[in-house]
C-alpha cells in the first residue's frame, strides 16, 4: 500500500476548505514547555468525526490516514487561527510533511503489520 494511494481516498473527504472560525485557545498550565496552550473549533472537530464516520475502521490504512490528517490540519489550523486566517485549503498541506506524520503514526506498536506493507511515496 503507499501512501499517495491512501492520501488520495482520503483528502476528497475533507472538502475544499476546513472552517475554524469558531475556535478558541486555551491557555493550559503546567503542559508541555513550548507548547502551553490548547486550540478547539467545533466545526473543525465535527468535519474530523463525520470524515471518520465515512471512513469507519474497517481498512486500517484509511482509518489511521484520517487520524494523520487531523493531526497535520489541527496544526495548521492553530497556526493559522493566531495569525486572523479561519480557513484551511487541506490540499495545500504540504504531502511530503503529511507522509512523514503517517510514517511516524504506523511506527507505533499497534500499527506493525501495516508498517510490513506501506511503501512510502509521495508522488
Amino acid at each position: 500500500m503507499t501512501f499517495i494511494e491512501i492520501y488520495d481516498r482520503i483528502i476528497p473527504l475533507w472538502g475544499d476548505l476546513i472552517d475554524f472560525s469558531d475556535g478558541s485557545t486555551i491557555d493550559i498550565p503546567e503542559t508541555t514547555p513550548t507548547n502551553n496552550d490548547h486550540f478547539r473549533s467545533n466545526t473543525f472537530s465535527r468535519l474530523w468525526d463525520n470524515v471518520e464516520e465515512t471512513v469507519g475502521h474497517e481498512d486500517t490504512f484509511d482509518d489511521l490516514m484520517v487520524w494523520t490528517m487531523y493531526q497535520v490540519f489541527h496544526t495548521y489550523a492553530k497556526r493559522l487561527f493566531r495569525q486572523g486566517v479561519f480557513v484551511l485549503n487541506p490540499k495545500a498541506v504540504n504531502k511530503k510533511e503529511m507522509e512523514e506524520q503517517y510514517f511516524t503514526n504506523l511506527n507505533e506498536e499497534s500499527w506493525k503489520a501495516e508498517l510490513s506493507v506501506y511503501e512510502r511515496t509521495v508522488e
